[in-house]
């Protein structure tokens, strides 16, 4: 899932949960809140209000990229002559990696996603 369509999730499951929340505590089925209408409704948005925080904590996290296993690497890239395209991922096995790469003459396209960082080869 694309990481916009995930934040378009996270803001309607946000306003969703604000409204279950809502509902639930004007609704009151055990009784706790206050008799008068206006303290009901205002503890009603506090409970609809803490359930959106946590859905939005939640979410934020999800889709600001925490969810899909790490990050992604891209490159395009295109070279001639006396050509070398290289792209690393050091430091951690990143989530998805892309490589789009076009080289002539005496061509060298290297792609590495491990943890560690592969020696380049000699020229």
């Amino acid at each position: 899932m694309s990481r916009p369509l995930r934040w378009v999730v996270v803001v309607g499951g946000t306003g969703i949960a604000f409204l279950v929340g809502f509902r639930l505590g004007v609704w009151d089925p055990f009784g706790w809140l206050p008799e008068k209408e206006s303290d009901r409704v205002s503890a009603a948005a506090g409970f609809g209000g803490a359930m959106a925080a946590v859905c939005a904590l939640v979410g934020g996290w999800w889709a600001g990229g925490g969810g899909d296993g790490g990050s992604s690497v891209r490159q395009r890239a295109r070279a001639s002559g006396t050509s070398r395209i290289t792209q690393s991922a050091a430091g951690g096995a990143p989530g998805q990696v892309e490589q789009q790469a076009r080289a002539d003459d005496d061509s060298r396209v290297q792609q590495n996603a491990g943890g560690e960082r592969q020696p380049d080869p000699a020229p």
